[in-house]
């Protein structure tokens, strides 16, 4: 076996037991040395390929790809005095990141669904640096504008004041994305529609932040706020405005 033939070997198959192919790793030590290195490269490649998928890795890639799958454009608002817009545009996508390392976000094994909480809370703590402070001043027309896509539209707003409207990729779709300034802090809100496929449950806490889920007739309602704000006031008061085309 001639010196290229044995190295072409000693690279594609470095365990091979061809007795031609052993004779010529033996006659030099240069031979050797280079089956010793494809052996090594060999070992480190295999125990590469050992490493375990993370648990619920499927469904993170799954609900990445649902959140920057939304395929509608919607305009920002203009840049506020002092505060630029371009983080906003960054937000949705930044959510999952962000969501998937801090500190309340905790996913299911991939055979389980995602849950509506983790979804919506994933997005108010990847979102919180970007619109901590702002505050549009939204009136109610520019609420039921947003709000006329998911068949809603908002009776009045008496001692309601909201700080930010827009739509948002949430999952498999757009949602209504809405702060409104509560006692204890920002109250986050969102309007899923209601074919959206995750799991809901009436309430959850991580021990920082609380939310609660109310199904309504044309999408479920969630509410996220600090874990000593009341909600139930909250969710009553916009529960009893919201009127319905579909």
């Amino acid at each position: 076996m001639d010196e290229l033939e044995f190295r072409r070997r000693a690279i594609t198959h470095p365990t091979d037991r061809d007795p031609a192919f052993l004779a010529a790793a033996e006659a030099s030590a240069a031979n050797r040395k280079h089956l010793d290195e494809m052996k090594q490269l060999d070992r480190s490649l295999q125990r590469a390929m050992e490493v375990e998928v993370p648990a619920g890795l499927a469904g993170r890639i799954l609900l990445r790809q649902a959140m920057e799958a939304d395929d509608e454009v919607v305009p920002l608002p203009s840049a506020a005095k002092g505060r630029g817009w371009r983080p906003l545009a960054m937000a949705a996508s930044v959510a999952f990141l962000l969501g998937m390392s801090t500190r309340w976000l905790s996913w299911p094994p991939a055979s389980e669904p995602l849950s509506l909480a983790q979804v919506a809370m994933a997005h108010v703590y990847g979102e919180e640096p970007f619109i901590q402070g702002v505050d549009e001043k939204v009136s109610l027309q520019t609420i039921n504008a947003k709000m006329e896509k998911y068949g809603a539209t908002l009776m009045g707003m008496p001692g309601m004041k909201v700080t930010y409207v827009n739509h948002c990729a949430f999952y498999q779709g757009p949602a209504l994305h809405m702060v409104l300034e509560g006692k204890m802090g920002p109250v986050t809100l969102f309007l899923v529609p209601k074919h959206v496929p995750l799991r809901i449950q009436p309430d959850f806490a991580d021990g920082t932040l609380k939310g609660e889920i109310l199904p309504l007739k044309g999408a479920n309602m969630v509410l996220i706020g600090d874990m000593q704000e009341s909600l139930a006031p909250v969710a009553k008061q916009l529960e009893s405005r919201l009127h319905w085309s579909i």
